[in-house]
């Protein structure tokens, strides 16, 4: 009876902790923090950059990787990825220290457009690896919206 009892209350507890996991809102996109370039290379180009976003969610997560591409109207600029892995607070901002790999080849093509224009579409689509209670989860990663340029072409006229 001991071991049923036991067997049942484990099954509870996993089910309880996939529930919580399963229920992981996506993080809004703030804005983006300091840029620093690292390396300028012919082909790519590293950057650093911090990425700010909002937990909507009710209780905390560990974000232990995340990574992805991203597109300035609709073109190809670069991927991400996470540097290391953050604390998310519940419902509080958090920073996302990313490396950027920089596509020089797509960059310099969309230059003047870059220069010429005060914003654009910016896309990013990913995945982030969540844990939560001891399981992890991936969660897509889709934003789009009309984003300042300004940051962007510090980058690109380097």
């Amino acid at each position: 009876m001991r071991i049923v009892t036991t067997l049942l209350l484990a099954f509870v507890f996993v089910l309880t902790a996939c529930q919580s996991t399963r229920q992981v809102s996506q993080p809004e996109f703030r804005d983006i923090g300091a840029v620093r370039l690292i390396d300028v290379g012919l082909l790519k180009t590293t950057a650093g950059a911090d990425m700010i976003y909002y937990n909507p969610n009710n209780f905390g997560i560990q974000l232990s990787a995340a990574r992805g591409e991203v597109y300035v109207d609709n073109v190809y600029f670069g991927s991400f990825q996470l540097n290391q892995g953050v604390q998310v607070r519940k419902s509080s901002e958090f920073v996302l220290p990313v490396t950027l790999k920089i596509d020089n080849i797509n960059a310099i093509k969309n230059q003047s457009d870059i220069y010429k224009k005060k914003e654009a579409l910016v896309r990013v689509e990913g995945l982030a690896f969540v844990k939560k209670n001891g399981f992890s989860k991936e969660i897509p990663i889709r934003y789009e919206q009309l984003q300042s340029l300004d940051k962007l072409r510090a980058i690109v006229s380097r």
